[in-house]
This record gives structure tokens, sequence and C-alpha cells, in this order.
């Protein structure tokens, strides 16, 4: 089973060498969505890849209004960036032929290890590393463009149920 360690260290020759395939957005409710959707203006507009190991990846360069502390991305930002990736590998996890609802984040922990600044494009990657009934449970890691950790993340997802009105 990957971990958060082998993603950032061990296998980083893995992601050099490997092309992803696209992800292709066809959860339903989130077509406004902050992070994923590409209709939303003043959202991030994430595109997501997938390894054939399972890992999703996001790349995102942010913007200058996005900072926290001068050139650094702000924490909420860095949060989302791993919510969103974090989220497309537990709906990844979700069986072809069952519903298409949206994974809702259930808990998520982050551990900030180092700023990730605003002038460099950043790496998101997220697997899935347990499934227990209807919790999904993801690892993900926010890096540098140079694959030097900046964030960890571990959370918990659930498949919504039914779509929000």
């Amino acid at each position: 089973m990957r971990t958060i360690r082998d993603v950032m260290k061990s296998e980083k020759t893995y992601y050099e060498v490997n092309q992803p395939e696209p992800v292709p957005m066809t959860r339903s409710g989130v077509g406004g969505c902050f992070g994923c959707s590409p209709t939303n203006d003043l959202g991030l507009q994430l595109q997501f890849t997938q390894y054939g190991d399972g890992t999703i990846e996001a790349r995102h360069q942010t913007a200058q209004h996005h900072c926290g502390f001068d050139t650094v991305i702000h924490g909420g930002i860095q949060a989302t960036l791993l919510d969103e990736v974090m989220g497309v590998a537990a709906q990844s996890s979700l069986p072809s032929d069952g519903s298409d609802l949206a994974c809702a984040t259930a808990e998520m922990h982050l551990e900030y290890l180092r700023p990730a600044f605003l002038a460099n494009e950043v790496i998101c990657r997220a697997w899935v590393t347990e499934i227990d009934g209807r919790d999904i449970y993801v690892e993900g890691a926010l890096l540098s463009a140079d694959a030097a950790p900046s964030t960890k993340a571990t959370s918990r997802w659930r498949q919504m149920r039914y779509e929000p009105t």
C-alpha cells in the first residue's frame, strides 16, 4: 500500500517516467464547484489526471490574490487544492456501474510542512488507501514543482445518497 512517504520520496521517478490520463469531470452536482468546475470563472478550474497506479494528480499555478503571507499560497487554498484532488481520488474508487453522485468530505487532517510559493506551479496528488463500507480513506500531498513536499493530508469521504436540492 502506498503511503505519503512513498509518493513524496521513493516513488518520485514513477511520476517522471509515466504519463497520466485525463480524468473527465462527469460527477453530478458539481457544475459550480469552486475547485473543479470549468465554468466557475471565479474558481480554481482544476483539471485532473490519473496514473496507472490510481494516483490522481492536478497541477496548479495559484493566482496572486490567493496569497496568505506575501508570496505564500494561503493555507485555505492549499486545503482546497488537496480537498479537490482527494475528492476525485475517492470518486474514482467507486464502481463504474453505480451512482455518479459526488463524494463529500467527512473529515480531513492537514499538516503544513513548509511554505508553498505562489511563483511556482504546485503538484497535488492523492490516492485511496482503504475502503470500508461507505467510507473511503484517502491520502494526499501538495508538492513543489521539483516534488518537494509542502503539505500532506489524510481524509475520509462518503458518497452522497442523494443530490442536494
